[in-house]
């Protein structure tokens, strides 16, 4: 069975968990962008509360293809994410291995959300020794007939009860906070555990 899932702004840890279990994925690319999602925001761990990373899109209101919307950057998202993520990960045991790859992709700015997506997801599958062979939809498919495995917005943040059939966290070391907060961006996996980031999945 083909499975489809969408493209993701440096995804949640249930993501690679369920990418860790599958030998081929396709990305979704012809769909229209869908708000309020994981496809251009993150969740990271900060000091005081889990923070929400979100990125500005281009006619984000009207149906544009995730493979044509264009990111803004006439606001400085940018650079608040990137104070964010520093001021959140900086102290972590890891993230200094990954700081110069996670700061170079994202201030390469890229015109299409599409492509800043796929440059995560490339950077993340190798350094999480996940070996899916990854493709993308060239035309959208409907699962009318329950014949995909339709994976398109169901890890969503606000589908916890999706996440949970498909990913049971374990608790790992974090920074900030008594009570642990489960699944957020890969980013916060990857400080916190480094290498062993692998294993965890």
């Amino acid at each position: 069975m083909k499975t489809i899932i969408d493209s993701q702004y440096f995804p949640c840890v249930a993501y690679f968990s369920f990418l860790k279990s599958k030998e081929e994925v396709w990305i979704e690319t012809q769909e229209h962008f869908v708000k309020q999602t994981y496809r251009n925001r993150c969740y990271i761990l900060g000091s005081n509360q889990v923070l929400p990373l979100a990125i500005p899109m281009i006619g984000g209101n009207k149906k544009i293809k995730i493979s044509d919307i264009k990111i803004e950057y006439k606001h400085r998202w940018l650079n608040d994410h990137w104070r964010a993520i520093i001021s959140a990960y900086n102290k972590s045991p890891y993230f200094e291995f990954y700081e110069p790859y996670i700061h170079d992709i994202l201030f390469a700015k890229h015109e299409r959300l599409i492509d800043l997506n796929t440059e995560i997801l490339s950077f993340c599958l190798k350094v999480l020794n996940i070996g899916a062979k990854i493709n993308f939809t060239e035309q959208y498919e409907s699962n009318t007939e329950g014949q995909l495995e339709d994976m398109r917005s169901m890890i969503h943040p606000k589908k916890d009860y999706i996440c949970s059939k498909i990913f049971d966290p374990i608790p790992y070391p974090q920074l900030f906070g008594k009570e642990f907060a489960a699944n957020l961006s890969v980013l916060d996996l990857l400080s916190n555990t480094g290498p062993e980031s692998d294993n965890y999945l």
